[in-house]
């Protein structure tokens, strides 16, 4: 869960989460793989937005991306989603080593693409939807 918060504070400014509160919304299990290029994203967050422009509203979902690319989403402590349309963003960084005293030290290295931290350009979208298995994966190119 703190990759999730991480993830927060990298895509806060793009997300404006607005401070609403949502109360206890339902909540929709959903589950999935990311890959880059073929292979697994071996470490990350994945955001789900509510959708405005598809009538959707509530909190925002996030998972740790696992070392076989898999996910599970969970909103706020509790696991799933709320239902409807999201837009999907990604972030997966590489953090270097910590250096000896005195030598410089790195600065982590995204792994995708910057467009994918950015709902209004990762082209990413899904709907979670009720009565159904919410399984999302996500092939990027």
């Amino acid at each position: 869960m703190r990759n999730c918060w991480v993830a927060l504070i990298v895509l806060g400014p793009v997300l404006a989460l607005g401070g609403c509160d949502w109360g206890r919304p339902t909540l929709l299990p959903v589950r999935g793989k990311v890959t880059f290029r073929g292979v697994a994203v071996r470490g990350g967050t994945i955001v789900f937005t509510p959708d405005a422009a598809h009538g959707n509203a509530g909190p925002l979902a996030c998972g740790e991306i696992q070392p076989d690319g898999s996910y599970v989403l969970q909103t706020g402590d509790r696991p799933g989603s709320v239902p409807g349309w999201h837009r999907v963003t990604l972030v997966a960084v590489e953090i270097p080593v910590p250096q000896p005293p005195g030598q410089r030290f790195g600065v982590p290295r995204s792994l995708l693409p910057a467009k994918y931290r950015d709902p209004e350009l990762s082209g990413l979208t899904c709907q979670v939807a009720p009565g159904q298995e919410n399984t999302h994966d996500f092939a990027l190119p």
